[in-house]
């Protein structure tokens, strides 16, 4: 058992924007998700193993720098204090060449004087020269200091050391230049680099498969989700994903089932509600049927009843008419004028009775009997009904006009003839003798529906009479009063075949200041939009 539902229906904007929400459907390509997981994770692990070797390979290369340096100082250093005597000096230069990479040893004084030399690599020593030439700094700015010079494909490492000495003309200052090849460390630096490049080919081989692997296992789930909202766009609510996993796609999946649990659930009472409905509008619509068919089988005997009536009341007020005019006719110079007068009040009562009765009938014919519908000009309808009143406007001397145009209207030819014809006609007979005396008929466009208003200038109605003014035999006070002629039956005729067009009539008066009715009627009866009156 439902206890509460909601039913919303789809406006005819809410169905396009959906429309528009679902024109672009994306196709997925050879480019899956899995795929760009993996090779997202490959690039990235790729990319940490390369970076790591970089920097493996960028400190490998200043701790081979370091030690290169410390080797070269520690040899020049102690070479230095062995050269003291220029005797020996070309001697122990010459024990240098078993020195691996080695490349020179030149001694020399403040102005590059040499005193001994042993040169292994003569470019590396020109390369040294060339370098200290371009620097123009004193020599011994330099010493004590490893200096990296460039050569040609090579690297030499320099360091200049100073050697104190005495001699006959006192204390001077010598200075060892000791070269040494930079290739083993360029041999051990391409190794490691070989080393770098060889790991990471292994680690992309590696990395594929592992990235492959938690791609699936991040990936798999969430294609999973896809196709089971695209079962669900589709109308399978019974569609449930298999996630078993206790992180948040777990979780997610989880959700998902409780999703489709939950809107199946709903369809279901959806389904079960919307058969109750079609049963209960089933049963309406028999009820309705046949109150409808007895509706109809009332109207009928109404019409029968209404006919009979007006025939059994016409029947005898014939009958009366008939013997009151013989009895003018063969007595009328015999009898007397009081008596004279009698019939012809009974015979202009019997008239009065007859248009009343045919009246009645008339109204009752208005929403039972439909007539033609047709395209009615109300313009030139109005301008018609306008001349025919001109002998009763002239001789009470009163003015009617028609603002703007009227529109064209699908209605019943004759039946909006009898509204205007009522309404101006009523304005005629309760028109005041002084003041202006006027008859005003205008338009007026609304969002939904067209106002015509008639409006007179006459003796107007009192404000606490005009709910009942529409009523059958309703007359105003004033009207009975002034013993103005008339049955009750008019406003009442014309309020029916107002309604019949889903429309509106009212009044708006005070007494002694005129009134105007209006009649609003919806804009799907009228043919011509409000610009195209214009």
């Amino acid at each position: 058992m439902v206890d509460s539902t909601e039913l919303k229906f789809a406006s005819a904007d809410d169905e396009s924007d959906v429309a528009a929400d679902t024109a672009f459907s994306p196709r997925v390509g050879w480019l899956t998700l899995p795929l760009k997981t993996t090779v997202i994770l490959a690039f990235l692990l790729v990319g940490a193993v390369v970076l790591c070797g970089k920097i493996f390979i960028r400190q490998a290369e200043n701790m081979l720098h370091d030690n290169k340096t410390r080797q070269l100082s520690q040899m020049a250093y102690a070479l230095s204090t062995t050269l003291r005597d220029e005797e020996e000096q070309q001697a122990q230069l010459e024990t240098l060449q078993r020195m691996p990479n080695f490349e020179f040893a030149v001694i020399t004084d403040d102005r590059m004087r040499i005193n001994a030399l042993f040169v292994d690599d003569m470019k590396s020593w020109r390369a040294y020269t060339t370098w200290l030439a371009d620097r123009k700094m004193a020599i011994s700015s330099e010493a004590g200091e490893v200096r990296k010079i460039p050569g040609n494909n090579k690297v030499s490492y320099v360091l200049t050391v100073p050697i104190a000495r005495t001699t006959a003309n006192g204390p001077s200052v010598l200075y060892l230049h000791m070269g040494s090849g930079g290739e083993s460390i360029l041999a051990q630096l391409q190794f490691l680099q070989a080393s770098v490049l060889f790991t990471s080919m292994i680690a992309v081989l590696l990395v594929v498969p592992i990235a492959w692997f938690v791609a699936r296992h991040l990936t798999v789930p969430v294609q999973q989700l896809v196709k089971g909202a695209q079962s669900l766009g589709d109308g399978d609510l019974a569609y449930r994903v298999r996630i078993r996993r206790s992180d948040e796609l777990g979780e997610l999946g989880f959700a998902f089932n409780h999703m489709a649990e939950t809107l199946q659930l709903q369809q279901e009472n959806i389904q079960l509600i919307n058969a109750n409905l079609e049963k209960m509008i089933e049963a309406r619509t028999e009820q309705l049927q046949q109150v409808n068919h007895r509706l109809t089988a009332e109207m009928a005997e109404k019409e029968d009843f209404l006919r009979a009536v007006s025939h059994d009341l016409n029947a005898p007020l014939r009958n009366i008419a008939g013997m009151t005019s013989m009895l003018l006719m063969k007595y009328g110079q015999t009898l007397e004028a009081d008596a004279i007068q009698r019939l012809e009040r009974i015979q202009k009562n019997v008239d009065t009775q007859s248009e009343l009765i045919n009246e009645l009938l008339e109204l009752s014919r208005i929403k039972s009997r439909r007539e033609k519908i047709e395209l009615v000009d109300l313009h030139e309808l109005l301008t018609t009904l306008a001349d025919n009143f001109a002998g009763d406007l002239e001789t009470k001397r009163i003015t009617l006009t028609i603002s703007g145009r009227l529109p064209i209207m699908k209605c019943e030819k004759m039946r909006l003839r009898q509204v205007f014809q009522n309404l101006i006609d009523n304005a005629i007979k309760y028109m005041r003798e002084d003041g202006p005396r006027t008859i005003g008929v205008s338009v007026r466009w609304e969002p939904q529906e067209v106002v015509v208003s008639v409006k007179d200038t006459g003796m107007g109605i009192a404000t606490d009479e005009l709910p009942n003014l529409f009523h059958v035999f309703r007359r105003a006070k004033n009207a009975t009063m002034m013993k103005i002629p008339g049955k009750g039956v008019g406003l009442a005729s014309v309020k029916a075949i107002v309604e019949n067009y889903h429309g509106r009539l009212w009044a708006d008066s005070q007494a002694g200041e005129g009134t105007t009715f209006h009649m609003a009627i919806p804009k799907t009866h009228f043919e011509l939009a409000e610009q195209e009156v214009a």
